[in-house]
C-alpha cells in the first residue's frame, strides 16, 4: 500500500489523467472527438459535463453551493498545497538530579526541523443545470496553477 502510495504521489498530472481516462475508456469513448482532445489535454470548456471535468481535472477537492437571486449552482474546488519548510532554535528544560538528589532544570538551546503548510485554490468550475456555466484558474508566472 505504501508503495502505491508513493508511486501516485511521483506521478505527473498527465499520467494520473491518462489513468482515469483508462479506467473509464467507455465513458471517454462517447464524447466527441474534439472533446476527447480537449480532456486528454487537461482542458476544461463552458458546456462540459461533470464527467468531462472529473475526467480532465479529477475530482473535485471541494464542492459549494451557489445560490444567487436568479439561479443555483454548483462550484467544485480544486487546491493544491506549498510547504515551506524551516529550521528553528529552541529551548528545551532537561531535568536532572545533582549529587546530593536535589533536581535542578537546565535549558538547552536545539535545532529543530519544521514545515509551514498553505492549502490555495487554483481553479473553480461552475456547474448551472449540469453543465459548466463558468470556470476560472489561478494565473501564475509560469502560465496557469492547474
Amino acid at each position: 500500500m505504501c508503495l502505491l502510495l508513493a508511486l501516485v504521489g511521483c506521478a505527473s498530472v498527465q499520467e494520473l489523467r491518462d489513468r482515469r481516462i483508462a479506467e473509464n475508456q467507455a465513458l471517454f469513448d462517447s464524447f466527441p472527438a474534439e472533446i476527447q482532445e480537449q480532456v486528454r489535454q487537461g482542458q476544461v470548456e463552458v458546456g462540459f459535463n461533470a464527467d468531462m471535468v472529473r475526467l480532465a481535472w479529477g475530482p473535485p477537492d471541494q464542492v459549494f453551493t451557489r445560490t444567487s437571486r436568479d439561479r443555483h449552482a454548483t462550484v467544485w474546488g480544486y487546491t493544491r498545497v506549498r510547504h515551506y519548510p524551516y529550521t528553528d532554535r529552541m529551548s528545551i528544560p532537561v531535568y536532572f538530579l545533582d549529587s546530593e538528589g536535589r533536581r535542578h532544570i537546565s535549558f538547552h538551546s536545539v535545532w529543530i526541523n519544521s514545515e509551514t503548510r498553505e492549502e490555495y485554490t487554483v481553479a473553480r468550475v461552475e456547474f448551472v443545470a449540469g453543465r459548466v456555466s463558468a470556470f476560472e484558474q489561478l494565473q501564475t508566472d509560469d502560465g496557469y496553477g492547474f
